[in-house]
């Protein structure tokens, strides 16, 4: 785990350009799903854990997630 609050969000920045250029970079001209869901599903860990209150308010609008 990162030990500051701005390291952690320079690596949620770094993982979100990783998926970019994953996206950009598929061979067939698509990226592959569920390589990509499982990327942003681990974005959305790493905000969570930077900002509960955040992930919580998910909850909130997608009750059914």
């Amino acid at each position: 785990m990162c030990s500051t609050r701005e390291a952690r969000i320079e690596r949620i920045g770094a993982a979100i350009d990783e998926v970019a250029a994953a996206a950009r970079a598929s061979a067939a001209g698509h990226a592959d799903v569920t390589e990509l869901t499982d990327r942003l599903a681990g974005i959305w860990a790493m905000i969570a854990e930077l900002d509960p209150i955040l992930a919580a308010r998910f909850r909130v609008y997608f009750p059914d997630r």
